[in-house]
């Protein structure tokens, strides 16, 4: 597998050996987070991932 490299800082990522399609993944050095996506080529690419937040009554 290549290296991902956040796209917040740049830092290197780590990916589980058991990683799993739509997996939420953290940055360790600034705390961006990442869903893992399976590209064509079945590794894993990562996108922002999208989460979700209390509505609160609004």
């Amino acid at each position: 597998m290549g290296q991902i490299r956040c796209t917040e800082c740049d830092a290197e990522l780590r990916i589980p050996s058991d990683a799993i399609q739509g997996e939420i993944i953290s940055c360790q050095d600034c705390g961006a987070t990442y869903e893992l996506v399976r590209d064509s080529d079945g590794l894993f690419t990562i996108r922002p991932a999208e989460l979700e937040q209390e509505d609160w009554g609004e």
